[in-house]
């Protein structure tokens, strides 16, 4: 008896162990539980800590899986937009899908990202870019 006792304790151990290892990045997360209107510290608790910190973009990558996502957020904190992207879907880019004034003004000042902005020759970004290392 004091036997099974102590095999039901054990099971019971790891069993709460092994259920708070779940993996939090992952695609069903990121489509059912991340929604525009959520907050930062929302996003990070559904998702974990991203792989890197902008200032309005975080981006998720799981290097084993190959694949990866990347949340927007506005300048209150607020998710706006999100993008998938792995070896059979790729999302198209929110920050390109923006109206006029809800991303940051690009070169020529008019609040909207051209595509010609992004690779025009001498082009300088004040941009810093924030990688946790784990």
């Amino acid at each position: 008896m004091k036997r099974i006792f102590l095999l039901l304790i054990a099971f019971v151990i790891i069993a709460g162990l092994a259920a708070g290892c779940e993996e939090k990045f992952t695609q069903k997360r990121f489509d059912t539980m991340v929604m525009n209107g959520q907050s930062k510290m929302e996003v990070e608790k559904i998702l974990g800590p991203p792989e890197a910190r902008w200032a309005r973009k975080w981006r998720w990558v799981n290097w084993d899986k190959h694949f990866g996502g990347t949340v927007l957020f506005d300048e209150n904190g607020v998710v706006i937009g999100k993008a998938w992207s792995d070896a059979v879907r790729q999302d198209p880019d929110p920050e390109k899908q923006w109206r006029k004034g809800d991303w940051p003004a690009d070169s020529d000042g008019d609040g909207v990202i051209d595509d010609d902005s992004q690779t025009t020759p001498g082009n300088t970004s004040t941009t810093t870019t924030e990688i946790i290392v784990p």
